[in-house]
């Protein structure tokens, strides 16, 4: 065993996180987020296709079959966390990964801490190959997301030393994902095989005689240097480890909306301009509005507005600033597709400026109007703004009037930011996008009830929420 990954694997054995409430009460709200995130992609065609195809749809479901299908339902819609320095989304795999695997008398604490040590190994190996593993375009989400779920299985299941540094061998020569897929079923895919082949690395380990090599991160010729060409030492690995822990510091990012976690803190900008065109433009809101806010009531800008006729026909340009290279994933600029436009600030702003908000269905539709690209070409991206930490995104939204008005917000700690963070109550709400509120009430009673995970995934599944 070489010897970073001697390194590694002797903090998947003996990391404890019993002290560390701040990374425990992270995982739990991941957790349920990652559930609402799933509930509402569940009835999506392209999901129950897949459940069918793979046969997660019967009985007798293979652990890997179980790990696709959850990885690729948690991550279809979007809707999930992402991290920085991964450049990519943990929990979609990680917890897919260990739902699979996890045996009836588990509990909470061991559930947490393997989630807690495959968030820890994936965003340090994130901070160690990125921006170029991003930027060379590969989906952080599948290439390293196998690695963490073979390190979560590892810590979940009680593997130790050549036994744990196989399966992480066999899960790093699966590496696999490219961003080319974004806006297409393709991206969804490489957390749900991402999650499958961890999975499926366990089994071959353990139901077979198969051996592999036990030097996946030697220095000379491993993961690092044929995937990133660099020279990674146990040190990189030891000063980073929970220092103070990846879900801390730079943190998740959740939504509340199903779109690229890159475009967040755009779109609240755009709202709050939004807001103010509609509120106090000098002739804006005689001329084609009436409205009233519902801010006081949601703690949101929101609008309450009936359209007589599009704010666009009043909008000369707009202009979206973002410090050099934080648009990366936002690849598309004239999307043609919903499923595009989840990554396109052109269509997300477009829709808050017609609408007063994103509007999430049109995410799904199958081709984008002409028109509404005609008004996305007003929509130009200028890269003057300063960098930020990896806590942080920061954009600034400027719209211009025909009449020379003009409207500018700067967002950086938008609403499911590591700095303001998805609470309890908004993870409710985001559930209610699925569920009625007294199956919310039940599966939050129960999520408190046990120290085992069993009885929880009982009532997710009465209610209609784990279907396999």
């Amino acid at each position: 065993m070489d010897s970073v990954t001697q390194t590694i694997v002797n903090y998947i054995e003996q990391t404890n996180v019993s002290n560390r409430e701040d990374l425990l009460s992270v995982a739990r709200i991941a957790f349920l987020d990652y559930l609402a995130s799933l509930a509402p992609a569940e009835s999506e065609q392209a999901v129950q296709d897949l459940a069918r195809l793979s046969g997660t749809n019967g009985e007798n479901v293979s652990k890997a079959d179980k790990a696709l299908y959850y990885g690729f339902a948690s991550h279809y819609l979007d809707f999930d966390d992402a991290q920085a320095n991964l450049a990519g989304h943990f929990s979609t795999v990680l917890y897919s990964a260990l739902l699979a695997v996890l045996e009836p008398t588990d509990r909470w604490y061991d559930f947490l801490r393997a989630y807690i040590i495959g968030a820890e190994l994936e965003g340090i190996i994130g901070s160690l190959i990125n921006p170029a593993h991003r930027t060379q375009g590969w989906h952080s989400t599948g290439t390293v997301g196998v690695i963490g779920a073979a390190a979560a299985i590892g810590a979940l299941r009680g593997l130790h030393g050549e036994n744990l540094a196989q399966l992480l061998s066999l899960a790093a020569t699966q590496s696999a994902g490219m961003f080319f897929q974004s806006g297409t079923d393709g991206k969804p895919l490489h957390a749900g095989l991402a999650a499958r082949n961890g999975v499926w690395a366990y089994e071959l380990l353990q139901y077979t005689s198969l051996q592999t090599s036990t030097k996946p991160f030697d220095p000379e010729r491993g993961w690092f240097k044929t995937i990133g060409n660099i020279t990674v030492t146990s040190n990189d690995i030891i000063s980073r480890w929970l220092a103070p822990g990846q879900l801390i510091d730079p943190g998740l990012w959740m939504k509340v909306h199903p779109y690229c976690s890159a475009a967040i803190c755009g779109a609240e900008a755009a709202e709050t301009v939004a807001h103010s065109i509609y509120t106090t433009s000098s002739s804006y809101v005689s001329k084609h509005y009436n409205v009233s806010p519902d801010a006081e009531e949601q703690g949101k800008r929101r609008l309450c507005a009936t359209l007589v006729s599009s704010l666009w026909d009043d909008i000369d340009r707009v202009t979206v600033h973002f410090p050099p290279g934080a648009d990366t994933a936002l690849r598309y600029t004239s999307p043609i597709t919903g499923r595009e436009g989840q990554f396109s600030i052109e269509y997300i702003v477009y829709q808050v400026l017609a609408y007063g908000a994103v509007q999430d269905e049109l995410f799904k539709i199958d081709t984008i109007d002409q028109s509404v690209r005609d008004y996305m070409n007003r929509i130009e991206r200028l890269y003057d703004l300063p960098k930020v930490s990896q806590t942080e995104r920061i954009t600034k939204v400027t719209v211009t009037l025909k009449n020379g008005e003009t409207f500018t917000e700067t967002v950086n700690n938008s609403k499911g930011s590591p700095n303001n963070p998805l609470t309890l109550e908004d993870i409710r709400i985001k559930l209610g996008l699925t569920l009625q509120a007294d199956q919310i009430d039940r599966i939050m009673e129960a999520f408190t009830r046990t120290d085992e995970v069993e009885p929880f995934l009982q009532t997710l599944r009465k209610e209609g929420v784990l279907h396999v």
